[in-house]
């Protein structure tokens, strides 16, 4: 990244189950990275805005659950950064209403998740508004800690981009409150991991994913039924790995670069079959995540670690989210004479 970061803000919804690989290397390690660096970091579990698609109680309690166990058995160090609950931390909302008055309706009628919804064929009638108000709610969890950038994939630029131009439209009505947060983008195929059919993103509800905490005989049936070469009739075939799912998740996960190096050059030659491609990748996911399903397990066992961790990061969270809207409020005029 060119630019030098002192500060992030980066959530992810759980409104899936556990995470995948594609998780892991487009948003989990980018922003682990830039804690280990030293910058002043704020993650949080968006589970508001899993409101938007999950309403079922007992689903959503084990979506936020199981993003909570991932995150802290993949390596999150409280030391480092900061780690809690959206809704554990009310300035979120509070804040939302505020900026909602600074944002046009065109603006907001343009973000692609409401016309994704509209594309999908559902009428406008039926969308609910937590989807539509969305990107509202996004802008106010990255506003509100003033952040330098915000960490995420391609996908997401479009919402970086909103909370940029609400902070620009506040910022014209009354004094320079809010800083312009640039979007961090991560670029190539980390940035958007192509999904085991090798066309579209890896994503839960499409089925084609590699897990990082399932059982490992689900693993490894998912990663041997990954798409690969469908030019590549024999073994002896030379092969394409520029845009092949197998080397691009030997990429993300594979630690042994000599490995990964030698299996491309055989796999262009037409000297390795995708078989063992394949049994060396299912090899390299037990080494890359053994230590983080330990940990899951222990977590699971011990619930009230994961509460601590959430509970302090919420009191270090609100510690800046209130003096943010302490400022909002004076600069709009609803702090007054009268209080």
């Amino acid at each position: 990244m060119i630019m030098k970061v002192k500060r992030v803000l980066s959530g992810i919804t759980p409104s899936g189950d556990m995470l995948h690989i594609g998780n892991f290397a487009g948003a989990v390690k980018p922003q682990f990275d830039l804690l280990e660096s030293g910058v002043e970091s704020y993650y949080f579990v968006a589970d508001l805005h899993a409101l938007t698609t999950v309403q079922d109680k007992e689903k959503l309690e084990k979506c936020i659950i199981n993003n909570v166990f991932d995150y802290i058995a993949l390596g999150l160090d409280p030391e480092k950064g900061v780690y809690f609950r959206q809704s554990d931390v009310p300035e979120h909302s509070m804040l939302a209403i505020v900026l909602a008055n600074y944002i046009p309706y065109g603006l907001a009628n343009r973000m692609h998740a409401f016309k994704d919804k509209l594309a999908k064929g559902v009428s406008k009638e039926n969308i609910n508004m937590g989807l539509f108000n969305y990107p509202i709610l996004m802008a106010a969890d990255i506003l509100l800690y003033k952040p330098d950038g915000v960490p995420v994939g391609e996908d997401q630029r479009q919402h970086v981009e909103f909370a940029r131009e609400t902070a620009r439209n506040f910022n014209k009505v009354h004094e320079k409150v809010f800083p312009i947060p640039e979007p961090l983008i991560k670029t190539g195929d980390m940035g958007r991991v192509v999904g085991t059919d090798g066309e579209r993103k890896m994503s839960k509800s499409l089925g084609n994913i590699i897990g990082i905490f399932d059982d490992e005989e689900v693993i490894r049936k998912q990663i041997m039924g990954s798409y690969t070469d469908p030019n590549r009739k024999h073994p002896t075939d030379p092969g394409k790995v520029e845009g092949n799912p197998i080397f691009i998740y030997h990429d993300i996960i594979n630690d042994q670069k000599q490995e990964v190096d030698d299996l491309k050059k055989r796999y262009r030659e037409g000297k390795v079959g995708d078989v063992e491609a394949k049994e060396r990748l299912f090899e390299a996911h037990k080494r890359k995540f053994s230590g983080a399903r330990k940990r899951r397990k222990e977590l699971e066992n011990d619930i009230e670690l994961a509460k601590k961790i959430l509970k302090e990061g919420a009191e270090k969270a609100r510690a800046v989210a209130k003096d943010t809207m302490k400022e909002v409020y004076k600069v709009v005029g609803i702090t007054n004479k009268l209080n």
